[in-house]
């Protein structure tokens, strides 16, 4: 009877794992279209902020309002590592033989195809018979802010390694491709009160109108000091010094590392542009 009681006992718990498990994939499939949207209105909501738009004015939008927004006045732009401009289909054609459809890609927005891809590349890389170094593209995405069918800013994502983990922000250039118009982080693992500063007005605001080149047109970024930027530069020198947060010398010292690489990426590209020899399709 104990063998038999210790049988049904077994039977039941099985079955009803089976019925949860099913359950919970159930809820994830039908889940997953908000979730996906989700995301997408965090990426956009940023990418607004940072171009200038209020969070009053981002806030009175509807979902639909804020991807029309910013369908309506960004083009995205996606450059491989040698920063050539590169088609949708490029992406699209790798992906269709891993079983995406053409439908599922179209409507993808570019950020999330470039993600997508970028996941992908290991399996793509194997069924090229390549390494992922020598198979990857870079693939990298600006956003470029449009007003009059001509670029008012250039929006780049940045990230990388602060004090506990990932920050993830964006960071916007004038059409000079010289002067900062805004940064934002919207993603990180920084201490309240101490790095976690990063994401507030009046540290983010410093960079407005900070400039990337110096007098001799060579690339040097905005960088954070450990104190009051003033008290160590003064005129064209404080264009690219920032004041630092107190007590996160090395929140600072990340951002520093991790903007200056993130710009660097796109600078061949933008020289290209300053220089008359490339630009927007």
């Amino acid at each position: 009877m104990q063998r038999q009681g210790n049988f049904y006992i077994f039977t039941f718990a099985a079955i009803v794992c089976i019925i949860v498990s099913i359950i919970v994939a159930l809820s994830a499939t039908a889940l997953k279209p908000r979730q996906v949207r989700e995301t997408r209105l965090d990426i956009v909501r940023n990418i607004l902020s940072v171009s200038g738009l209020s969070e009053d004015e981002i806030q009175s939008m509807n979902p639909d309002e804020v991807l029309s927004s910013f369908q309506k006045n960004f083009s995205p732009l996606i450059l491989d590592k040698n920063n050539n401009q590169t088609e949708r289909t490029e992406l699209e054609t790798p992906l269709l033989g891993l079983g995406y459809t053409q439908e599922e890609l179209s409507k993808m927005y570019a950020f999330e195809l470039v993600t997508v891809f970028s996941k992908k590349i290991p399996l793509l890389a194997k069924r090229a018979g390549q390494s992922v170094n020598d198979f990857d593209p870079g693939y990298k995405l600006v956003f470029l802010n449009m007003k009059d069918n001509d670029v008012f800013q250039y929006i780049l994502p940045i990230d990388g390694y602060g004090l506990w983990g990932m920050m993830y922000g964006y960071v916007a250039i004038d059409r000079d491709l010289v002067t900062v118009k805004g940064i934002r982080f919207y993603k990180h693992q920084e201490t309240p009160g101490l790095g976690g500063e990063c994401e507030k007005p009046w540290f983010t605001d410093q960079y407005i109108g900070k400039k990337i080149l110096n007098q001799n047109g060579d690339f040097v970024s905005v960088n954070i000091v450990k104190g009051k930027a003033g008290d160590f530069y003064s005129g064209q020198d404080l264009d690219h010094y920032i004041d630092g947060i107190s007590g996160a010398t090395i929140t600072g010292d990340a951002i520093n590392a991790f903007l200056k690489d993130d710009i660097t990426k796109f600078e061949p590209y933008f020289q290209s542009i300053r220089t008359g020899t490339g630009g927007e399709k």
